[in-house]
């Protein structure tokens, strides 16, 4: 298949594996909404690189090459799409140098707590592909599939008003110019409880607290839903954790920025990001600082894709 030279690619990590295809199935529905070619691409190890098993530490290129063919036999003729593989000791590594070479917009990666040491799925893996990538990265979770195409899309967005959700809020914002597709603002309030020391302390009136801290959000969250048609806007109130993971269930996809200390256009997990690629019930798609929507997304194409 031809490339497109004037978009950037989308990314999809290859390891033969059931979570390594759903990660092709978002892979292609990004790269469809996005009008941005796909390239599949695979790891594999050194010759002489062996495990204390006296094996292979990681797959040898002929079974690179199977898995990608495996892939490719998946994909019809809808988007331009090539594949690459690329030699590494160790699948972060390997990936984040194929991601910087490709110049892409988006890695996708597949996630399961259940895989073999070694691949893109085990979880331990996926977060060394996803701190310091070149690019922003998409996590599947285990047993993620797409949704009927007659199915109206939900982008969701994890957004506290800082520069970082911001650049989140704009590509989800990008992503959601597709037919058929929404933004939810998600903004959520951690409370404190009546009994923290800080109110004994300062003699702060809790409901006024209270009060002040939904207000605020409501406030951000208006604003941001404003220059957005039909953005929709959840307030909600609890850990933020377990808030936007409750709250992906009703998502095709889950739009955060990256953590706010690191080296720009650098994906880094924080806190909030590293537990959502672990319980969100949705693929997750992490923004690196300093990477505007323009740059992150091309133009979304006239055809729907449902993730």
């Amino acid at each position: 298949m031809t490339r497109d030279t004037y978009t950037r690619p989308v990314l999809v990590g290859i390891d033969g594996t059931s979570s390594g295809f759903e990660a092709l199935s978002l892979g292609s529905a990004l790269a469809v909404l996005t009008g941005a070619p796909l390239v599949l691409g695979a790891v594999y190890g050194f010759e002489t690189m062996t495990s204390a098993f006296d094996g292979p530490a990681w797959p040898p290129h002929g079974e690179a090459g199977k898995w990608l063919k495996e892939a490719e036999g998946r994909l019809g003729d809808a988007i331009p799409w090539r594949s690459v593989s690329v030699e590494a000791g160790s699948i972060a590594h390997g990936l984040a140098r194929m991601a910087e070479e490709e110049d892409a917009a988006i890695l996708v990666l597949g996630f399961s707590r259940h895989g073999r040491v070694g691949r893109i799925m085990a979880g331990t893996g996926v977060s060394r592909v996803v701190h310091g990538s070149p690019c922003a990265v998409a996590v599947v979770p285990h047993g993620w599939h797409l949704q009927p195409q007659d199915k109206a899309l939900a982008f969701g967005v994890a957004y506290d008003g800082g520069p970082e959700a911001q650049e989140a809020l704009a590509l989800a914002a990008r992503l959601a110019e597709a037919p058929h597709a929404s933004v939810r603002i998600l903004t959520a309030v951690q409370l404190l409880t009546p009994a923290h020391p800080v109110f004994a302390a300062t003699g702060a009136s809790y409901a006024g607290w209270v009060r002040e801290r939904r207000e605020y959000a409501e406030q951000i969250a208006g604003e941001a839903a404003a220059g957005i048609p039909g953005a929709e806007v959840d307030v909600l109130h609890g850990d933020p954790v377990l808030c936007l993971a409750e709250a992906s269930s009703g998502l095709d996809l889950l739009v955060v920025g990256s953590r706010r200390y690191g080296p720009l256009r650098s994906t880094l997990l924080g806190g909030v990001s590293s537990a959502l690629v672990e319980h969100a019930h949705c693929p997750v798609l992490i923004v690196p600082r300093g990477v505007r929507a323009a740059e992150a997304a091309a133009e979304p194409s006239s055809a729907a894709a449902h993730a």
